[in-house]
C-alpha cells in the first residue's frame, strides 16, 4: 500500500484509473478474473494509465494477495469487512422493504467502504473510475462529485442469467461461492426448489431494474458480449460498449492436438460456481449415458470435497482440481465438451479450449457472443442425444477432429488476441 506522500507524487501529470473490484483477480483462475486482469494490463501497457485497485475479497482470499499484485498494478487497497448485522440491515431495508437493491448489492455495501473509496479517490484523483459489476454500483456516491469518467463494467446481464437459471431446474446452490459464508441451515433452505425459485424470481426483477438504473447513472457500460451491449443501446443509445474476452496468445502458441489412444474428454470450470456444477450434472446425467465409446471425463478446476463425493462411484469422472497449466491435462484429451446450461456473455473456457487446439462441442449458450461458424470453428448443438452422437464421432474420427481444432485455434489467434481486443478501449479512454 502506498503512503499519502507516494500517492501525491504519483499524481503529478499521470493518467490514473481506480478499478473497484468484487475480488482480487490474480491468479486468473476464473473467467471474470481473466477479464479484470487483462483489462487492467491493457489499460496500463497500451494506454499508459496507472492502475489503482480497491478490491473486495471473495471466499478463500486474504489480504496477503494484495502484496502479490502484478507489476502493472500501481497500488491495491482491500475493502473493509462487512458485518452480518450490516448485511441483514441492508437486506431488510434496501431489498425487502424498499425493493431498491438486489440481494447482491445489499451483501456488498457498507458506509465504511463508501468513505474509504471516497478518500482513496481524493488521494489518487483519477481520470477514470471503473466499477466491477452491478453489485458494487451502489458506491457511485463515493466518486459522484469527481470530474472524471465513471464506467460500470457490468460483464453481462445478470438478470438474463437468472432468467435462464429459472428454466433449468438443477440442484446447485444459487449462492454459488458465497454459500461458504452462510450457515448450513440457510444453505439447506435456499436449496429447496420452491424457496430457490422464489429468490431467483425476486432477484431477477430487482437486478433488471438495478441494471437499467445504474446504466443510466454511469457514463459508459462495458459488456463482454455485443449482444448484450446492443440490448442496452436500444434503451440508452451509445451507452454500452462490448469488450470481449480474449486469450494470451503466447500461452497457447505451442499447443497442438496430439492423436490419443484413450478417449479422454475434458471440461473446465470453477466447480464452486452454480453454472459449472449444473453443467457437469447435465453432461453426466443427460449426455454421457448416450455415448457409446469408452471414455474418461476430466473435470479441471477448483472443486469441493462435497462435489467429488457426489460422483465418487462414477469411475469415468476424474476431478483434477485446480492446475497451474490447464494444457498439461487438456493435451491428453481428444475433445472439449461444454454444453452450458445457463449463463450469459462470452465463456472464457470455450475460447481457451479452442486456443489449446481442442475440438469443442458446445450449445447456443456456450457459443454466445463468439464470432464462430458452426461446424467450422466448433460444434454447436442443443439436443442431448445428438451431442452424444457428435462426441462419438469426434472421438473416432481424428482427421475431422483435427480440422475443427485447427480452424478454432486460428480464429481465436486472429480475433481474440488480447492485443487486438485492447483496441476496443479507444472508445472509452
Amino acid at each position: 500500500m502506498m503512503s499519502m506522500e507516494e500517492l501525491r507524487i504519483s499524481n503529478m501529470d499521470k493518467k490514473k484509473i481506480i478499478y473497484i473490484t468484487t475480488r482480487i483477480f490474480w491468479p486468473t483462475d476464473s473467467g471474470r478474473k481473466v477479464a479484470l486482469y487483462y483489462y487492467c494490463k491493457g489499460l496500463h501497457e497500451k494506454y499508459g494509465y496507472e492502475i489503482y485497485v480497491y478490491s473486495f475479497l471473495e471466499y478463500g482470499q486474504t489480504s496477503v494477495l494484495g502484496k502479490e499484485k502484478p507489476d502493472f498494478i500501481k497500488d491495491v487497497r482491500i475493502a473493509r469487512d462487512i458485518s452480518k448485522f450490516e448485511k441483514l440491515k441492508n437486506l431488510f431495508s434496501k431489498t425487502l422493504l424498499c425493493q431498491e437493491w438486489p440481494i447482491q448489492c445489499s451483501l456488498y455495501y457498507n458506509k465504511e467502504n463508501e468513505k474509504a473509496i471516497k478518500e482513496y479517490c481524493k488521494q489518487v484523483n483519477p481520470d477514470i473510475v471503473i466499477v466491477d459489476m452491478v453489485r458494487l454500483a451502489t458506491y457511485y456516491n463515493a466518486f459522484e462529485e469527481l470530474e472524471c469518467k465513471k464506467i460500470l463494467d457490468m460483464d453481462d446481464m445478470l438478470s438474463e442469467r437468472y432468467k435462464r437459471q429459472l428454466k433449468n431446474q438443477f440442484d446447485a446452490s444459487i449462492a454459488g461461492q458465497y454459500s461458504a459464508n452462510l450457515s448450513c441451515g440457510i444453505n439447506n433452505l435456499i436449496k429447496q426448489k420452491r424457496i430457490k425459485n422464489l429468490i431467483l424470481k425476486f432477484e431477477k426483477q430487482l437486478m433488471y431494474e438495478a441494471e437499467l438504473r445504474y446504466a443510466a447513472l454511469y457514463d459508459k457500460v462495458i459488456f463482454v458480449s455485443h449482444e448484450e451491449s446492443d440490448k442496452l443501446n436500444n434503451i440508452y443509445p451509445q451507452k454500452a460498449i462490448d469488450i470481449p474476452l480474449g486469450v494470451q496468445i503466447d500461452r497457447y502458441i505451442g499447443c497442438k492436438r496430439i492423436e490419443q489412444q484413450n478417449n479422454n474428454i475434458c471440461f473446465v470450470g470453477n466447480m464452486y460456481v452454480a453454472a459449472n456444477i449444473d453443467t457437469l450434472e447435465h453432461i453426466v446425467e443427460d449426455i454421457l449415458p448416450y455415448v457409446k465409446s469408452d471414455y474418461k471425463l476430466f473435470v479441471i478446476g477448483k472443486v469441493s470435497e462435497e462435489l467429488k463425493n457426489a460422483y465418487y462411484k462414477n469411475e469415468k469422472i476424474i476431478f483434477t482440481g485446480r492446475v497451474e497449466n490447464i494444457y498439461d491435462v487438456a493435451k491428453n484429451c481428444k475433445l472439449f465438451l461444454a454444453p452450458i446450461v445457463y449463463g450469459s456473455g462470452i465463456k472464457t473456457k470455450i475460447l481457451e479450449a479452442m486456443a489449446m487446439n481442442l475440438p469443442v462441442i458446445t450449445n447456443d449458450t456456450g457459443a454466445e457472443g463468439i464470432d464462430v461458424i458452426n461446424q467450422k470453428h466448433l460444434i454447436i448443438e442443443n439436443n442431448n442425444k445428438k451431442i452424444a452422437e457428435l462426441v462419438d464421432y469426434y472421438l473416432n474420427n481424428n482427421d475431422q477432429a483435427m480440422a475443427l481444432a485447427n480452424n478454432g485455434q486460428k480464429l481465436v489467434f486472429t480475433k481474440y488476441n488480447w492485443e487486438k481486443i485492447w483496441e476496443k478501449f479507444d472508445n472509452l479512454v
